[in-house]
């Protein structure tokens, strides 16, 4: 039987549950999950889900903290401390973490009965309360939703299930482990707010996987939200606010002073079947990066059928490197509000029945000559779009002020014009010297009869009469229209593509030379994403191309 010193703390254990499941179903904005195992197990975190539950406006809640306060005397639960009459040496201190016992190999044997009594009923009790959850424990899966408070770690042998946005509060860290799966349910996102960091760091045999709760075969873009990333870098416009995130909750502010500040790491890592519609012209992307800093590290990162865009970047100073996009329905990369990044190493592969720029990049709707200016620095891109029939591809449309410095592209393909400058504060931004293109190879499948760009007069003219096709063909940039940089035949393909030329390809020669620096690979000496002839690339054994 239970005995009567330790039967208290059956029914504290009840009400910790019961604690839990009230603040799950309250729906509270600031905190929606309470992890059960770490309130049991963690007493500053078991002090500060008492202290909110009595500052609840809910009188349930309210109650349970105040019960639950006087039981958590020292920061221990009530009788936790073994009397001097009950044994001392432990056998298993999770067991006497979580009922306040301790267990010993010695003494009388209904003692020994007694404890396991205990155990038993504790065990029922919350067997009763937590079916589900131990359910999806015992399946390998563990449901998160609401706020993550301190330093949390998604372990690779469980699959990791987010129901509705998830928030890395600030001050807190999530660290992914290698191989580890997570999946998002729809309406679900995950969100690193200011100051707090993410460490998604995987291996290229055992990548970190986002995508969706949806059975393969069924699943596409948009089942649900993605990944955002804030920080405190700079940016050009007060009190930003990330899309996605509701105006009044002060999570979605990003931006700051702090040009060398870090989100953390995202590393041999997929996003995939991302991206939905919060509301009209509010979406959020496959990844997010806002207002993030140089410290930041992105690296080996694919998109994969994100509904908006692959990768939008508001601002900031994050470095990309080694970066996949493929399918996006809108565009493949965005950037605006002033990120001034550098990029080398990067494939946006377009489908044929989805989609619209390879790039898109802008300053600041509001203010085109907001500062900082946008203005990413790029070296080894390869842009890839099928002649598609059903869809106006472009491979770059430049507005609203931006600048940027273009260096050793492929652009092939695209069923629209190359390269749209739009408004005159962008084409300014070239006499600026913010805007510069250098070493380009365009080609499109059957070059004959084919134009490059748009003719732009009266009502067409978006960039106060500058004349695209002489600028890009003139001996200023360089670019190479026409030239077949020879791709293989895979370099389109929704499901195996190969985005490495051939190795008999003129984009072995013509590169210009890459900045020195810790970032860059100087030994980068060609056009495009790959070297061209490679058997082995830097997409190999950590990407994938699922089509549903």
């Amino acid at each position: 039987m239970v005995d009567a010193v330790s039967s208290p703390r059956a029914q504290l254990v009840e009400l910790l549950w019961q604690l839990k499941q009230n603040f799950d179903q309250e729906n509270d904005s600031s905190l929606r999950f309470v992890h059960f195992n770490t309130l049991l197990n963690d007493p500053v975190y078991r002090a500060e889900i008492i202290t909110r539950a009595i500052q609840s406006d809910n009188r349930k809640i309210r109650t349970l903290g105040l019960k639950l306060q006087e039981a958590n005397r020292d920061g221990v639960l009530l009788h936790k401390r073994p009397s001097a009459s009950l044994p001392t040496t432990l056998t298993n201190p999770d067991i006497a973490e979580t009922l306040g016992s301790r267990q010993t190999t010695t003494g009388k044997p209904s003692g020994m009965y007694a404890w396991l009594a205990l155990a038993l009923v504790v065990l029922c009790i919350t067997g009763y309360f937590a079916y589900n959850p131990v359910r999806q424990m015992i399946a390998g899966q563990q449901t998160i939703k609401g706020s993550l408070f301190g330093q949390n770690t998604w372990h690779a042998g469980t699959t990791w299930v987010l129901d509705g946005i998830v928030y890395v509060e600030a001050g807190g860290s999530l660290t992914i482990e290698p191989g580890t799966r997570i999946e998002g349910k729809p309406g679900s996102a995950l969100v690193i707010t200011r100051d707090a960091t993410l460490f998604s760091r995987g291996q290229e045999n055992a990548p970190i996987v986002f995508t969706s709760t949806q059975p393969e075969g069924t699943r596409t873009a948009g089942d649900w939200g993605g990944v955002v990333m804030l920080g405190s870098a700079p940016v050009n416009v007060a009190n930003a606010h990330i899309e996605g995130i509701p105006d009044g909750d002060t999570r979605g502010a990003f931006g700051g002073s702090d040009a060398n500040g870090s989100c953390g790491v995202m590393e041999y890592t997929r996003v995939e079947f991302a991206g939905f519609e919060v509301y009209a012209n509010n979406e959020l992307n496959g990844l997010t990066l806002g207002g993030c800093g140089s410290s930041t590290i992105v690296r080996n990162v694919q998109v994969h059928r994100a509904l908006d865009d692959g990768i939008e970047v508001f601002g900031g100073t994050v470095d990309l490197k080694h970066i996949i996009i493929t399918g996006a329905a809108d565009d493949s990369l965005d950037w605006d509000m002033g990120w001034r990044g550098r990029v080398q190493f990067l494939v946006a592969q377009q489908h044929a029945n989805v989609g619209d720029n390879a790039f898109e990049g802008d300053n600041l709707k509001a203010n085109p000559d907001a500062t900082p200016i946008s203005a990413p620095v790029m070296y080894n891109v390869t842009l890839i779009s099928p002649r598609s029939h059903e869809k106006y591809h472009r491979a770059m449309t430049l507005k609203v002020g931006t600048g940027g410095h273009f260096n050793n592209m492929i652009i092939d393909g695209f069923s629209g014009e190359t390269i749209d400058l739009k408004g005159g504060e962008t084409v300014r931004r070239i006499q600026e010297g913010e805007l510069t293109f250098n070493s380009m190879m365009v080609h499109k499948v059957g070059n004959r009869g084919l134009t490059f760009f748009d003719a732009e007069s009266m009502d067409n003219d978006d960039d106060n009469g500058f004349d695209e096709r002489r600028y890009f063909q003139s001996r200023t940039v360089g670019a190479q229209f026409g030239t077949d940089p020879l791709l293989t035949r895979d370099a389109t393909s929704t499901s195996h593509p190969d985005f490495a030329p051939t190795s008999r390809s003129p984009a072995r020669n013509g590169a210009t030379a890459i900045p020195q620096g810790e970032f860059w690979d100087e030994a980068a000496d060609y056009l495009g994403a790959m070297r061209p002839g490679s058997a082995q690339t830097w997409a190999d054994n950590w990407t994938a191309f699922p089509l549903n």
